[in-house]
């Protein structure tokens, strides 16, 4: 039986090295761009910048985030107390709440969100930990639940303007702009040092690390601090564009966003008061109820009647029942349509087999930021079936004042004044339950909240390869652990808000009154035929 691992681990590593060799970087090199947009800078922000510059060169670059606290307590103490890091994870008397059960809040660290199938009730807590600390961590800013690894809140992820290496983009992800105004991209060393301090640990929490994180992340980078840009931001939430399917930035050397081309950075609608970002009214987000809804509207900037010329009193009656972006976001990026999660992750597995294969290939010189990405992008991407640009929401009945804190949904109707049509991304998640909940096993495909079953052990049950696991593997799997189970396949619905195009690209009268193939199916909305015959005539 020795003989047998040690053979698989070592045909695992030759696999391994050989894909790290045949996912490297090319070796064309790629001219810089100017940026497409350039964002405001007063004479205070150049002034402040080239200070903070000067900091860092006398400090021989940058050590950690030690160095921003010595000077900015108090804003190191609003940033631990923020959202961005704690998530909605706090007890009653508003600390962290290192253990999920101790949380009071809806926030993304409590409430089961299901679309990364991740449940801190029934999984293991090692399982959710590690899963947590070395991958969840390439975004969240450090602080919080991550202190215990020795990751302390790191102000460069938002505040470094010539780019944080931290994403996975290699060449497609702006991470910021050098002092000439050409576009830097990431490589992806944050995502890449933590991957490797999870191979040091070999999965034991015990051992890990992250203490090196930030400042690793940052090596050999032009440091530049000043005001957050739309690319600070995006070096996070790029990832959420693939749920929404609209982006905020640039996409093929394109502005995909009309405030993106007028230079508006993200704080002007979503408002910022000591640290705390203003938050909008969207289904998937039931978390920090007292910040739901602290950032600007439409109506704030453009009025309540913001069309003009002849057909104005027309165009502002569909405020009415009809949101600003079911007209103003006529094409859409390119966003996930499925998720499958009954293929099974077996974390824990894969960081002990990495902390046997990362000295080989540090060794042979391809544990690099770039090769690790690639591993990782496909190994994540296998999960994802993605649409391309231009692919058709999903146009819903939403009441926005309503909090959705189930499985997100729309939650409004044609009967409800409050309600108004607006647009979705639909993604359809496939994964086991436990089937303990009467509501889930009543309906598997619904909204109410039930149990997932833990990815690794969906992995172990299903076996080898990238197959999916089947019913009868997971219900017999370890003596009928999950004797129970069902397979579920929810619609989980995330609004469009971003990708706004002028009013001269927006959607046309009869884009939508039209008997052939309109934008909105009326019918299905739910209204009567004698009205959908009236509103398919072409206007």
């Amino acid at each position: 039986m020795k003989k047998k691992y040690q053979r698989i681990l070592f045909l695992t590593i030759i696999i391994f090295l050989a894909a790290f060799m045949a996912c490297g970087p090319s070796k064309t090199s790629v001219a810089p761009k100017q940026s497409l947009v350039a964002f405001h800078k007063s004479t205070d922000d150049a002034r402040i910048e080239e200070m903070h510059a000067r900091v860092f060169r006398q400090l021989g670059g940058y050590k950690g985030p030690e160095a921003c606290y010595a000077c900015h307590e108090k804003e190191y103490n609003e940033v631990k107390a923020s959202y961005h890091v704690h998530q909605g994870r706090l007890t009653k008397d508003g600390k962290i709440a290192h253990d999920p059960k101790d949380a009071v809040d809806l926030g993304m660290f409590n409430r089961w969100y299901a679309l990364s199938n991740t449940d801190r009730v029934k999984t293991p807590e090692n399982q959710w930990r590690l899963m947590e600390a070395v991958y969840c961590s390439q975004c969240h800013p450090g602080g919080g639940v991550l202190e215990p690894y020795g990751m302390d809140v790191d102000c460069l992820i938002c505040h470094q303007q010539a780019g944080y290496k931290g994403g996975k983009g290699i060449g497609k992800t702006p991470a910021g702009t050098d002092s000439e105004g050409h576009v830097v991209q990431s490589n992806g060393a944050r995502l890449a040092e933590l991957m490797m301090a999870g191979a040091d640990a070999g999965g034991d929490l015990k051992k890990l690390d992250l203490s090196h994180i930030p400042a690793k992340a940052m090596e050999g980078v032009d440091l530049r601090v000043g005001m957050p840009t739309p690319d600070n931001c995006n070096f996070c939430h790029w990832k959420s564009d693939s749920k929404r399917g609209t982006h905020y930035g640039v996409l093929k050397g394109q502005s995909t966003d009309v405030h993106y081309s007028n230079g508006m950075t993200c704080q002007e609608c979503h408002v910022t008061d000591k640290h705390e970002i203003g938050k909008g009214k969207v289904v998937d987000d039931a978390g920090s109820p007292a910040l739901r809804g602290t950032m600007k509207t439409c109506t704030d900037c453009h009025g309540e009647e913001p069309h003009k010329g002849y057909d104005a009193d027309d165009l502002n009656m569909h405020l009415e029942r009809i949101s600003c972006e079911t007209c103003h976001i006529p094409e859409t990026s390119p966003g996930t349509v499925k998720v499958d999660w009954l293929i099974g992750m077996d974390m824990p597995k894969m960081m002990t087999l990495y902390h046997y294969m990362m000295p080989v290939a540090r060794l042979m010189g391809m544990a690099t930021p770039e090769k690790m990405t690639e591993q990782v992008s496909e190994m994540i991407g296998c999960y994802k079936t993605k649409n391309l640009s231009g692919f058709k929401p999903v146009y819903a009945w939403n009441n926005r004042k309503v909090i959705c804190t189930d499985i997100p949904h729309p939650t409004g109707s044609i009967d409800d004044p409050g309600s108004k049509i607006t647009p979705f991304n639909v993604i359809t998640v496939s994964f086991f339950d436990d089937g303990t909940t009467p509501e889930v096993v009543e309906n598997p495909d619904g909204h109410a909240l039930g149990y997932p079953v833990p990815r690794t052990y969906v992995s172990r049950a299903g076996g080898k390869g990238k197959k999916d696991t089947t019913l009868e593997q997971m219900r017999s799997w370890n003596n009928g652990q999950y004797k129970s189970a069902i397979i579920r396949k929810t619609p989980q619905y995330f609004n469009l808000y971003h990708n706004i195009a002028p009013a001269a690209d927006a959607v046309k009268c009869n884009d939508c009154h039209t008997a052939e193939n309109g934008i909105l199916d009326f019918a299905a909305l739910g209204y009567d035929p004698d009205y959908v015959e009236e509103l398919t005539m072409e206007r």
